[in-house]
């Protein structure tokens, strides 16, 4: 036998092998498996980020109950054409087989057959995996988006959490995503651009280098500082721009405020996520169409309160600057030290 045919043989004994797996069709197997366990999963961790305070995409509890439903009613016939097409599949396995075993004495026109085959096998399952991967993949992406919408909440609160800032006590957070603040072209800190229902804040968190030897970096350190924060309503222009540089495009926000505002204008350039995105959400926000994906309306009683609260000291008189945030249940006047309650 020459060493052509015997390298041959070889291959197709290794592609035989490997089509041997797969016509088992395990990947559907393990994808169903995963669905099963995500859907098992999410209304538990639903109620995590609401227990957390996460206030919006309302939709979520009923996605679920309505993707679950959907799965009871497929997975049963998904599993039965998968048991179906792997019975189908081991016969012409079989077939490729005997081949394999006629074509290894060498001779020319069976291994030809052999090699014919082997890429019908092959054919077929690769037919066969995407019949029952079409069964089920709108409702598998489906799940997936619930399951990385509910990630995405879960890790806005955990930002929340690890902030330089407080929100206020009637303030739900709505998004947030990695930036660039520039406080001159192209120049300036990166951090954490976060949405609430109220304002837009920008927090420089990043690592800087606290010693250097020589130019080259010994010890770092974390800098975490809001840099700012505008109320949303004090937004009044919002440029979703794209920046080439580099051979790389730039989502840049560019956003224009109120005179009132402390701040006239700010440009951002957004990481991970598109400014269009970013645009839209903060338009809804400002507008109030956010408010028709809360899971539950806000705290009225909580909101008069805060509107109610003072604004001078009722022992001396004095303007109250101290900022109210969640959890706050009393002040303190800076100039007399009395005790204010809320």
């Amino acid at each position: 036998m020459s060493e052509d045919t015997q390298y041959k043989l070889d291959s197709l004994q290794d592609s035989f092998n490997d089509l041997q797996e797969s016509m088992l069709l395990t990947r559907v197997h393990t994808e169903m498996a995963d669905v099963e366990t995500t859907l098992s999963l999410l209304p538990s961790e639903i109620e995590t980020v609401r227990s957390r305070g996460y206030a919006f995409r309302s939709f979520l509890e009923n996605k679920v109950g309505v993707l679950s439903e959907q799965w009871d009613e497929i997975k049963d016939r998904v599993a039965q054409e998968v048991e179906r097409r792997t019975r189908d599949l081991e016969q012409d396995s079989d077939a490729a087989e005997r081949a394999l075993n006629q074509a290894l004495g060498g001779s020319a026109s069976r291994v030809t057959r052999a090699d014919h085959a082997i890429d019908t096998l092959e054919s077929k399952v690769s037919a066969a995996q995407a019949a029952v991967e079409a069964m089920y993949e709108p409702l598998q992406q489906n799940v997936n988006q619930t399951n990385s919408q509910v990630a995405q909440a879960a890790k806005l609160l955990d930002m929340i959490d690890e902030a330089s800032f407080e929100l206020h006590p009637v303030e739900d957070a709505v998004a947030f995503c990695k930036a660039q603040y520039f406080e001159r072209e192209d120049e300036g800190p990166e951090g954490l651009l976060f949405l609430t229902d109220e304002r837009l804040l920008f927090e420089r968190k990043e690592e800087i280098a606290a010693k250097k030897i020589l130019f080259i970096t010994t010890e770092k350190e974390t800098v975490q500082e809001l840099v700012f924060e505008v109320p949303v309503r004090q937004i009044e222009e919002i440029k979703a721009t794209d920046k080439k540089k580099f051979l790389k495009r730039h989502e840049l926000l560019e956003l224009f405020f109120a005179p009132e505002a402390d701040l006239a204008e700010a440009t951002l350039r957004l990481i991970h996520t598109k400014n269009e995105k970013w645009s839209q959400l903060i338009g809804r926000v400002k507008s109030g169409e956010i408010d028709n994906e809360r899971a539950q309306p806000k705290d009225e009683e909580e909101v008069e309160a805060i509107r109610a609260a003072p604004t001078k000291c009722t022992t001396c008189g004095a303007t109250l600057s101290v900022e109210i945030v969640r959890g706050m249940q009393e002040i303190e006047c800076e100039y007399c030290g009395s005790v204010i309650r809320l």
